[in-house]
């Protein structure tokens, strides 16, 4: 499996199912998050703790849009796995931004951080 790709996003989905803490701070979610990994995007649909669907993202294709974005180069996506950078200084200098609606992205900032966390500790071969 290569990040990204498709199998690494369902992976990403099964793990964050998996995980109490996402579960705990997502509990109230009812979101649309985007996540994009330079041109890669890959649409989540957040409910109530889980990722109830996932799939690929192409503009104009996906009729419920999405509310708020996660997004950054594949370079600084791979800065985060590698553990060169941290995801504070990441997320602080824009090198992976968050974009859209910033009221529902602030609102689940700690799932966001949590959601993050997992993508960074997701064991697989990049």
């Amino acid at each position: 499996m290569k990040f990204p790709s498709l199998e690494f996003m369902q992976s990403l989905q099964a793990a964050l199912n998996d995980s109490d803490r996402f579960a705990v701070v997502s509990k109230w979610s009812d979101v649309k998050v985007l996540l994009c990994f330079g041109d890669q995007r890959y649409w989540m649909k957040l409910y109530g703790g889980k990722v109830i669907d996932m799939m690929e993202y192409f503009p104009m294709v996906n009729p419920l849009g999405w509310d708020y974005m996660i997004g950054g180069s594949v370079e600084n996506w791979k800065a985060l796995r590698q553990g060169s950078r941290p995801l504070g200084h990441l997320l602080d200098t824009g090198s992976i931004m968050i974009d859209g609606d910033l009221l529902q992205a602030n609102r689940l900032y700690e799932s966001t951080h949590v959601m993050l966390s997992i993508l960074r500790d997701l064991k697989i071969a990049d």
